[in-house]
């Protein structure tokens, strides 16, 4: 029923870390993710998901997540591990152009990663601590309107004030 709503629907309903596949209707339950805190912040410009899926048919892309590697880094509670085999295939062709800065404002303030969400066009920056966390996201409001505080917990991800 959720994936007839929408891709996200089913994740949203199920929570927690998961690996998705297809159009986000498979889904493999995981451990918890590391301990960690995320950034996300909305662009003053939003992202069209249909034109961005049209330019990655276009052009394709030079990003490839490592699925299996990242599902082996949640399965040993390895952040830098998780990090470091994220990517957004989507994010160079998605006509964001404020992403670019935004992860450059979260990297600056001690993100271990950041890109882009799925279609776009909300930017997230991930964490060790809240403390640089909360800094970031100060740093971040500055320029950007909609900026959000967020832990991961086994009931899926909530706001934080």
């Amino acid at each position: 029923i959720g994936a007839g709503i929408g891709a996200d629907v089913p994740f949203a309903l199920m929570g927690g870390t998961c690996r998705v596949r297809g159009v986000g209707d498979l889904m493999k339950a995981l451990p918890p993710c590391p301990d960690c805190w995320f950034v996300v912040a909305m662009p003053s410009v939003g992202v069209s998901t249909p034109e961005a899926f049209a330019r990655y048919d276009t052009m394709g892309s030079p990003v490839h997540p490592d699925c299996e590697a990242q599902e082996q880094a949640i399965r040993k509670n390895d952040l830098p591990g998780v990090c470091a085999a994220a990517g957004n295939a989507l994010e160079h062709c998605s006509g964001a152009d404020e992403t670019p800065a935004i992860c450059k404002t979260l990297r600056a303030h001690g993100a271990v990663t950041a890109q882009m969400t799925g279609s776009g066009a909300a930017v997230f920056g991930v964490f060790r601590d809240e403390g640089a966390a909360r800094a970031a996201a100060q740093a971040a409001k500055r320029r950007w309107k909609q900026v959000y505080v967020a832990q991961p917990d086994r009931g899926g991800a909530r706001v934080s004030r």
